[in-house]
């Protein structure tokens, strides 16, 4: 970045109105949209040109990169859209600087500064009132780096790349030389930046471009996915017993998994719904087996991925609990009542418990709780014509995102023919799983990034899913929803009568099922969710998905004979529509809803305190990687630089402007005093000194002061109007280049990223140091001053 640069959040912060980008490590970084957004900008101007202005293939070939745009046509799209072969990611500084940064927290202030602007009055040509603000920039210099791909494989799996790859990289290459800024404001200097891309040693792409940009060949036919699948293999029944593998995802990236749009709000669901893997087995495990087979048979199921407590996948929140509004509550760990068994406790308000997930039961406390915080991410989309975000184009838009970092489990079932065939097949097929993948919307950029790792396969009956189901309790039947349930009435409609569910339910288990009534207890908790989804090729909505949310539950009496097995199975295989994507996971008579003394029991509260950041500060260096530091670019080095620079000096204002405020400082370092009403020296003494210091600059010349000082103490008439030996201690202020850092003792191990930064910031700074403590003690000296002034003369 050839400037400083903005690209806004959306939001402000206290004083600031604009606020920048910041990733995971709360540092600036340039989002994969707007990285993408620019370099098709550019590569359309050179597509354009390259078709002497007319739509011709150099066009077509665009719309092959980054894929068609079907909000945006102008006409009806007959073909189904192309998707991009192009995926870049976020743009982040380099590695090495970031870990510096993530420890101290004043260099990772000071790679942003504040900027103040008004807005014009076009009649005027003034300043309009009330038009003040601020927005923060981000410091020249930054190199950022983000990795990118080209995958034909999907859209194009018969094509081969190497005949196509040159015209690809040529365009590609000309469009980032056509970029020349980005973000906010970067018609008014901000955001000048030069965008080089990495193809190895495969020759100068602009060259190649030069030579055979007339010999374009035509656009590749886009292979169409098969939707149509063979559903004749009967043999993949859910018989028998079912096999389970544990999966844990790690999110790589923010994941958007829409729940809903609120006007151009995306609201993004807590968990990884079974469905976004979907695709990600077929892939994986479809060439063995007929994946869609098993799906439809229910052999096969997905749950979702909720967040990892204790090893074991979160179970969400069951409705019955209630916590003591004032002081209580899962997230306090203490005073949480189960309304399923017990009463309401007179004179003590409750508030009832939603979100979260909850950790496996333990007997004695209340087990561990977790919730999933999401980010907030605001986009916009340019108009072409006015170079602004505009409605008609999308404006802005914000997305709601599961941040990155976070471990996820989910379960994979099977039934015991499905897992059967794919052993026959493949030994330990369960690895072909692990991989990375990206899933949600917008992942083609910068969101959706997963890595998937999974665990050793067990009998089902053996996980905690099978183990937890007993046979009843008291003649009761708890059931506790852990995902949503989709259930359809006589008319095959969605519904959500419990009446349905009850009903479903006592014909998977064969017996009679009434609500249980107890006094001052609750039976039901119900809530319903309603549940968008997304075309993402077409960008357009799905039908929606109304149910019953996960962490209902409900307390049955049981009439007859309930079969252990049957409650089992029903655990295992869910119950009502779209079981394979993790909808319908039920859990009976779990240890939490039937606890009577929950009230009585807190949450263990030995967390672990000793996560505490790396202590051991690795420097940045140009030349060599030792133990206490690490060799980076030149550029990064620079970089590093400018930014403990920056922060320095923001540390010398603050100390300064702190020790000035003490007489007693002002006069053991200037030897200046307040006599009654009276400044000693003067207050012209005092503006000369000012003026004589403001030709200090740089280390080697402090003779101007010298010889002013000097010139002073030869007029008798002059020299007395300074006490004591005050100027034999300036003098020695701007003599000893070493007395103005013990004056302000900055903490140099915060305010330094670079090997050898501290001396040379000390040899750098040392004139601005002393000139900013001095004006800062004469001020302060002119104000207290002023006061004594005012309360002798009122």
């Amino acid at each position: 970045m050839h400037s400083d640069w903005h690209v806004g959040s959306g939001t402000g912060r206290a004083e600031l109105d604009s606020i920048v980008q910041r990733d995971a490590d709360d540092l600036p970084y340039l989002p994969a949209k707007t990285l993408t957004g620019i370099l098709r900008d550019g590569c359309e101007q050179v597509a354009q040109a390259l078709d002497s202005g007319m739509t011709g293939q150099w066009n077509d070939w665009l719309k092959v990169l980054f894929g068609d745009q079907p909000a945006l046509a102008t006409t009806p799209l007959e073909d189904e859209p192309r998707p991009a072969i192009v995926s870049i990611h976020s743009a982040h500084l380099d590695e090495n600087l970031r870990q510096s940064l993530k420890q101290k927290q004043k260099l990772r202030t000071a790679i942003a500064f504040m900027k103040p602007g008004v807005a014009i009055d076009p009649e005027s040509g003034c300043a309009l009132n009330k038009y003040l603000r601020f927005e923060e920039m981000v410091r020249q210099g930054a190199v950022l780096t983000a990795e990118a791909q080209l995958d034909f494989s999907d859209a194009y799996p018969d094509l081969s790349p190497d005949e196509y790859l040159p015209f690809v990289q040529g365009l590609l290459t000309a469009g980032a030389k056509m970029v020349q800024r980005l973000g906010g404001k970067r018609r008014r200097g901000n955001g000048r930046c030069e965008i080089e891309l990495d193809w190895g040693q495969t020759g100068d792409p602009l060259t190649w471009l030069k030579d055979n940009y007339d010999q374009v060949p035509a656009v590749p036919k886009l292979h169409s996915e098969n939707c149509a699948v063979s559903l004749n293999d009967n043999s993949l029944n859910a018989d028998g017993t079912w096999v389970t593998v544990p999966l844990t995802l790690t999110t790589q990236s923010p994941l958007v998994l829409p729940a809903r749009t609120v006007g151009n709000l995306v609201e993004c669901l807590d968990y990884i719904p079974g469905r976004y893997l979907l695709r990600y087995l077929h892939k994986k495990l479809g060439v063995y087996v007929n994946i869609s087979q098993a799906i439809a048979s229910n052999a096969l199921i997905l749950t979702n991925a909720t967040r990892e407590i204790d090893n074991q996948p979160g179970r969400p929140t069951p409705f019955c609990l209630f916590g003591e509004k004032l002081d209580g509550g899962l997230s306090k760990g203490r005073n949480v009542y189960n309304r399923f068994q017990e009463a309401d406790p007179q004179g003590i308000q409750l508030k009832g418990e939603r979100g979260g997930y909850l950790g496996p039961w333990t007997d004695n406390a209340l087990p561990a709780y977790k919730k999933v915080d999401l980010a907030l991410y605001t986009h916009n989309t340019i108009n072409d014509e006015i170079q602004r975000p505009s409605a008609e184009v999308g404006g802005l838009y914000s997305y709601e995102a599961i941040p990155a970092g976070l471990t996820f489990q989910a379960e994979l079932r099977l039934s015991a023919t499905v897992q059967q065939k794919l052993s026959e097949k493949v030994n330990n097929w369960q690895d072909l799983l692990v991989g990375e993948t990206r899933i949600g919307q917008s992942k083609k950029d910068q969101y959706g990034g997963v890595e998937i790792t999974v665990g050793s396969p067990a009998n089902s009956s053996n996980t905690q899913a099978g183990k937890s189901q007993d046979n009843s309790s008291d003649n009761h039947l708890y059931v506790w929803f852990l995902s949503d349930v989709l259930m359809r009435g006589d008319r095959l409609n969605p519904t959500l009568n419990p009446d349905d569910f009850t009903q479903a339910l006592e014909k998977e288990l064969g017996v009679r099922l009434k609500l249980r009534e107890t006094p001052n207890c609750f039976s039901m908790m119900l809530r319903q969710r309603r549940t968008e989804s997304w075309q993402v090729r077409w960008g357009l909505p799905r039908p929606s998905l109304l149910g019953w949310q996960a962490g209902s539950c409900l307390a049955y009496e049981i009439e007859g004979n309930l079969d252990p097995e049957k409650l089992q199975q029903v655990a295992i295989r869910g119950i009502g529509d779209r079981r394979a994507e993790g909808y319908g996971q039920l859990s009976f008579n779990d240890p939490l809803l039937t606890d009577k003394q929950l009230s009585s029991k807190q949450r263990n509260s030995d967390l672990d305190k000793s996560q505490q950041p790396n202590s051991n500060v690795v420097l940045l260096s140009k030349n060599s990687n030792t133990q206490t530091t690490n060799k980076v670019p030149n550029d990064v080095f620079k970089y590093a630089r400018i930014i403990e620079k920056a922060a320095w000096r923001e540390a010398i204002q603050t100390k300064a402007l702190a020790l000035a405020e003490g007489p007693e400082t002002r006069q053991s370092v200037l030897g200046i005093t307040i006599n009654g009403e009276d400044s000693c020296p003067p207050m012209s003494q005092l503006g000369g000194l000012r003026s004589v210091l403001g030709k200090l600059r740089k280390r080697e010349d402090p003779n101007a002061v010298s010889t002013w000082i000097n010139a002073l103490k030869q007029v008798d008439n002059r020299q007395e109007k300074w006490p004591g030996k005050s100027l034999d201690q300036i003098k020695q202020l701007v003599t000893d280049t070493n007395q103005i850092w013990q004056i302000l003792n900055l903490d140099y191990k915060t305010l330094t990223l670079t090997d050898s930064g501290t001396a040379k910031l000390q040899a750098n700074l040392w004139a601005e140091a002393v000139r900013t403590l001095v004006d800062a003690m004469i001020r302060a000296h002119k104000r207290d001053l002023e006061k004594a002034q005012t309360t002798k003369n009122p």
